[in-house]
């Protein structure tokens, strides 16, 4: 048991240092972090992946007026930002300090109110039963005890408290036919590319089928999934756009849950 604790705490330095040097999408974006040209930038590319219809409709925002959002590893806070923005009260966690300058800086421009901490999403430093909403787009899968972290959202969630998450998909073109087809291209394993995904040095990134986050959210009612986002992105440059998003719903490599405690 101690040896598991200790290696678990390892692995929580490395993802922490790792996402400390590379924070969400700057190896993409070449432009100075915190800038409002650069969070310009990010909304672009976010929105491509996930348009602001699909987005309202995910995430809810009208529906949280009043009320307290937390979203668990919130990256630069795009999301928290629609939230706060239809008037709900926010509040953001990351395990790094970059994370959370960037995010209070995307509110300082857009002159918003936000509670953003440091913190460990396996031991949130928050009340139980205390938020409306949480929500955590594509953290919860590089966190070191993916199962910890999930019982303590459901800890800190009012009764009746939705729930929104999204996980990488298991049974996605990407995950079942393009990842083993460069595996074999370049001798990496199938882990190691999910680890890449968010850059090489990447220690963790777990894949889910439905059943397995199915099994992973027991704790929680009315369990709703969804995938989106077909990859690779080459398949929707020549594809009609129908058929990108009927291909997404089923092989995409976001695989979406919404429920309730």
């Amino acid at each position: 048991m101690a040896l598991a604790s200790e290696k678990s705490s390892v692995l929580l330095e490395q993802v922490k240092e790792f996402w400390e040097e590379n924070p969400l999408s700057t190896e993409v974006i070449n432009i100075e972090p915190g800038t409002p040209a650069f969070f310009r930038e990010y909304d672009r590319l976010r929105e491509v992946n996930e348009t602001p219809a699909f987005a309202k409709k995910l995430h809810e925002y009208d529906q949280f007026e009043g009320k307290r959002v937390l979203e668990v590893g919130c990256g630069n806070a795009y999301t928290l930002g629609k939230y706060a923005e239809h008037g709900a009260e926010v509040y953001g966690l990351d395990i790094t300090k970059t994370a959370i300058e960037l995010s209070q800086r995307r509110f300082e421009y857009q002159g918003l109110n936000g509670d953003f901490r440091v913190g460990n999403a396996e031991d949130l430093p928050y009340e139980a039963e205390y938020f409306d909403c949480i929500c955590s787009m594509g953290v919860l899968h590089h966190v070191p005890d993916t199962e910890r972290a999930v019982s303590e959202i459901f800890r800190c969630l009012k009764p009746g408290g939705r729930l929104i998450v999204m996980f990488y998909h298991r049974n996605s073109l990407l995950y079942r036919i393009a990842m083993p087809i460069k595996g074999l291209l370049t001798g990496k394993s199938l882990q190691q590319l999910v680890n890449e995904v968010d850059g090489v040095g990447n220690p963790k990134g777990d894949v889910y089928s439905k059943r397995e986050l199915r099994d992973l959210l027991y704790s929680f009612r009315d369990i709703e999934m969804f995938a989106g986002l077909l990859q690779p992105s080459i398949l929707r440059s020549f594809l009609p756009s129908s058929f990108v998003v009927l291909l997404g719903k089923k092989w995409g490599w976001f695989l979406y849950a919404k429920g309730r405690k």
